[in-house]
């Protein structure tokens, strides 16, 4: 009995004070904000869109996005601009480009959490924040400059507000709910209005509540949305004529209907992202769906007075889900929208399974056995890869296993001891802090891998005004950022095929003759090679004066002697 009463006393929140709560705040912030300009930029995504808004910067033209110099059509402007602002504010560095991903994700953590203290209580939107703000996915996701957070923070806030202005009937939220698809369909484009409004029709359906559907046609929403969506769209065409095919067409249409973008991925293909994406509180998500009835189940579902409020996250997971593993194109950045209502699911869950010690039991089992197969993937990697040396591996993994494995030998003395469930929440959050705190190591170990930045450095050393640079056969997607100048490029188009083929492309994508007589008559011309194009590119140029002038186990750089 006084285990159950400690238990109850945890979601108490007269018992939580402000104090409290502002600490939790001030270390998601530290979380989330400390590390951003500490590692390179991650290539492709991160050199992309660091990219595209300095060279807005750099042109003063805030319309037309440019990547390398070319039309680059695939994503709306708004990230670009924000980014760009940053860069005006703090310098271009890593810290500004990844900034508007990192407070987007702040942002979605306090959304979570207001959302399910409307629709609970404050014990729920409290726990619902700790567990979004330290899941796995959601953090390496809002660490990188990619625009998935960004996009997914709206589509949070339409959903926050559309609930808002269910229960309430309030126009302020409706304008809101309006506001925040239009900002997200500035961000990645018309998914920001299907998904919603999917998951909101489905919403008034199941829920019969046709009225509501009706009264969510406002003409002022509706204005407000193309106030702040046409003007770009429509100075962009008005510039591009061929920007509505490309962008409507090729990259929503077919990107989603096609293998247009060469992703093979299969259906269940989310599922481990979403299993993975959400530890280390899998386990008391899985727990969830256990049921020694079924039938009971369902009927304590069906007479819960919270049902509409179940049916609704279960929805805006549900519908994401489904809809994007349909698609032919998956990435698992896309899934991120899924969190959130996953985050309140389980909060909500944690309020009602101190007492019930089998679906405890399970919980942590699958959270250990998550936990070890983490483990057992990072040693297989350090010892089998040559992506991560061993070194590398001791100084960013270990601090990882270190924390998964105490933590979760702590969990189950405390709860075979004390059978305190108050307790086991408690290291939970914890852990899964700690565990969110040593990726930051991981994070910067793969970047390392995955960057231009030393090449570009090495560049800056040798470049002069007339300096050519040319890319063999490959693309940096950082190298323009770092090097603050425009890539020539040798037989490679890959994203920048459609910008190519405009006169912004002219002269900078070689053929064989172009690039050898290029070459040949600029003596200031630097030739950045792969390491598997080596001899290759070696016995292409066949010129003695062509030195290698520095290496790295990925790319070479090649100047005349």
């Amino acid at each position: 009995m006084k285990s159950q009463q400690t238990s109850s006393q945890l979601f108490d929140f007269k018992n939580l004070d402000k104090t409290s709560i502002f600490t939790i705040a001030i270390i998601f912030i530290i979380l989330y904000l400390w590390h951003l300009g500490l590692y390179p930029l991650i290539n492709p995504d991160e050199g992309r869109y660091a990219e595209i808004p300095r060279e807005m910067l750099a042109n003063k033209n805030f319309i037309t996005p440019y990547l390398n110099g070319v039309e680059y059509f695939e994503k709306p402007a708004l990230q670009y601009w924000i980014t760009a602002f940053f860069m005006y504010i703090f310098g271009e560095n890593e810290f500004a480009v990844r900034l508007f991903p990192a407070l987007c994700a702040l942002g979605g953590i306090y959304l979570t959490g207001y959302l399910a203290t409307k629709m609970f209580n404050r014990q729920t939107g409290f726990l619902a924040s700790i567990i979004i703000g330290s899941s796995f996915l959601y953090l390496i996701i809002g660490s990188l400059n990619i625009l998935d957070m960004a996009i997914s923070f709206f589509i949070t806030l339409s959903m926050v507000s559309y609930y808002q202005f269910s229960t309430t009937l309030k126009s302020k939220y409706l304008y809101i709910f309006y506001a925040s698809m239009a900002f997200g369909t500035l961000t990645k484009g018309l998914i920001s209005i299907v998904l919603t409004i999917a998951i909101i029709f489905c919403y008034c359906l199941l829920t019969k509540n046709l009225k509501l559907l009706l009264k969510s046609i406002s003409l002022i929403g509706i204005l407000i949305f193309l106030v702040i969506c046409v003007p770009w769209f429509y100075l962009v065409c008005k510039d591009n004529p061929d920007f509505f095919y490309f962008f409507f067409i090729h990259e929503h249409f077919l990107r989603y209907l096609t293998k247009v973008h060469d992703r093979y991925q299969p259906f269940y293909f989310f599922i481990p992202c979403i299993i993975l994406g959400i530890f280390p509180w899998t386990g008391f998500f899985i727990s969830s769906f256990l049921s020694k009835s079924p039938k009971r189940t369902w009927y304590k579902f069906i007479t819960n007075p919270h049902r509409h409020k179940y049916i609704y996250l279960c929805l805006w997971f549900s519908i994401i889900f489904v809809f994007y593993s349909m698609s032919d194109s998956k990435l698992v950045p896309y899934i991120v929208p899924c969190l959130m209502p996953m985050a309140i699911l389980i909060s909500r869950h944690l309020n009602h399974i101190s007492y019930q010690t089998t679906k405890i039991k399970i919980a942590l089992f699958i959270n250990a056995f998550i936990s070890l197969l983490i483990i057992v993937a990072l040693i297989v990697t350090a010892i089998k890869s040559d992506f991560i040396s061993l070194d590398e591996f001791i100084f960013s993994g270990s601090f990882i296993i270190l924390v998964l494995f105490i933590s979760n030998l702590i969990i189950f003395i405390s709860w075979y001891k004390y059978k305190n469930f108050s307790q086991i929440i408690a290291i939970y959050a914890i852990s899964a802090i700690l565990f969110s705190f040593s990726l930051q190591p991981v994070i910067t170990q793969v970047s390392q891998h995955r960057t231009g930045k030393e090449i570009a450095q090495v560049v800056n050393t040798l470049k002069t005004k007339d300096t050519l640079i040319i890319s063999y056969k490959d693309y940096l997607q950082d190298l323009p950022f770092y090097t603050k100048s425009r890539i020539a490029i040798y037989d490679y188009l890959g994203e920048l095929e459609f910008g190519s083929k405009h006169d912004s492309g002219q002269g900078w994508f070689f053929n064989k003759e172009e690039f050898l007589s290029t070459w040949q008559q600029n003596p200031h011309a630097i030739l950045i090679v792969p390491q598997k194009y080596k001899q290759e590119c070696l016995a292409e140029l066949n010129d003695e004066n062509a030195i290698i002038y520095f290496e790295t186990n990925k790319y070479l750089i090649i100047t005349h002697n």
